[in-house]
């Protein structure tokens, strides 16, 4: 289903066209180093708390969001 539509054809067209695998899944990903987040507080102070739901320096989370994932 995508965007609320059935679509019956499309693993097959995936498996077909693409060549890949709609069962496949990646395994947890290792451990890794990162530096550490470069903050600048002023800027953070500037922005304040309004308009943004929150903020996160999280190591997992800075590495999620460091990149782009797609199919």
């Amino acid at each position: 289903m995508y965007g609320g539509e059935i679509l019956p054809n499309f693993a097959p067209w995936i498996r077909e066209n693409v060549g890949a695998d709609m069962l496949y899944e990646d395994p947890p990903q290792a451990d890794m180093d990162i530096n550490a987040p470069i903050v600048n507080a002023e800027f953070l102070a500037e922005l304040g708390d309004k308009d943004f739901s929150r903020r996160s320096f999280l190591k997992w989370e800075r590495i999620m969001h460091s990149h782009g994932a797609t199919f």
